[in-house]
């Protein structure tokens, strides 16, 4: 598919865009910038970011800066979906904000793929705040005055020697994780899992912890829990049914598994999510 080009607002020329979305659905498809920049902060979920050809997971806390020509777009990941909030701007502004700093603009455009990195603790609340601040500025002058304080801070974030790029999912990994969006793949779950891999189960876990950050056995009971959700909603299985058609071979197991993820017990989630 051909990207999209898309054009800086002409009411953001004299300032900066700001974009509160909540689902990978309300994300543009495909797409380059034509004339901006742009960082974008993923304030919850996961999500996968495909860009410049490659895959990565974004995960809460993950800071991405996007340069004019970065192809890029964002589809869901394992039934997650993510909320971020998204900054334009103008050329001009990154390279005002450069020069105040005494950067050359090269530190952040001749590498393959855009910087990115994964803020936690009093760093992600304090860039989280920051940004999310940018949206309460309904005034253009006041917006693009706040703005142009706040750029240095987060171009310094993005170079800080804490920042490390993520590592793209290798294409065969990808392929993998779509193969075990079948739900007669992911009920059998890790023998089946790694009979598709065709690699050791330690092999496996190394490459789900450095791309996913999780392990196979957290991948497969995520999908096998949301697919027990599914079936709560829009079946009319009994609850101990829905646990070994999910693929659990232990009920206590299931409660402790749905419960950890939705905060309720299944019998609580149909009475909190009753059919229409």
């Amino acid at each position: 598919m051909d990207a999209i080009k898309l054009e800086l607002p002409e009411d953001c020329r004299g300032g900066c865009g700001f974009l509160h979305q909540h689902s990978v659905a309300e994300t543009y498809p495909l797409h380059y910038h034509a004339d901006f920049y742009e960082f974008f902060f993923v304030v919850k979920g996961k999500a996968i970011h495909f860009i410049n050809g490659e895959n990565r997971l974004l995960t809460r806390g993950s800071l991405v800066f996007i340069r004019p020509g970065d192809s890029h777009s964002y589809e869901s990941f394992n039934k997650h979906d993510f909320e971020l909030v998204s900054i334009g701007f103008p050329i001009n502004e990154f390279e005002s904000a450069c020069a105040f700093m005494g950067i050359c603009p090269l530190l952040f455009t001749e590498s393959s793929f855009p910087p990115d990195m994964v803020l936690d603790g009093y760093d992600l609340a304090d860039v989280e705040r920051k940004l999310l601040h940018i949206g309460l500025h309904t005034s253009p002058d006041e917006r693009k005055l706040y703005f142009r304080g706040l750029l240095p801070f987060i171009l310094y974030r993005i170079l800080s020697d804490g920042a490390e790029q993520s590592a793209a999912i290798p294409n065969r990994l990808r392929i993998l994780l779509n193969k075990m969006n079948d739900k007669d793949n992911f009920t059998e779950g890790l023998p089946k899992l790694l009979e598709l891999s065709g690699t050791s189960q330690e092999h496996l876990t190394r490459e789900f912890r450095k791309y996913l950050n999780m392990t196979p056995t957290e991948f497969i009971n995520q999908k096998r829990i949301s697919y027990a959700a599914e079936l709560l909603l829009n079946s009319s299985h009994e609850i101990i049914d829905i646990c070994f058609i999910c693929g659990f071979n232990s009920l206590s197991h299931f409660y402790h598994i749905f419960k950890a993820t939705y905060g309720c017990s299944p019998k609580q989630f149909i009475r909190e999510h009753p059919s229409s």
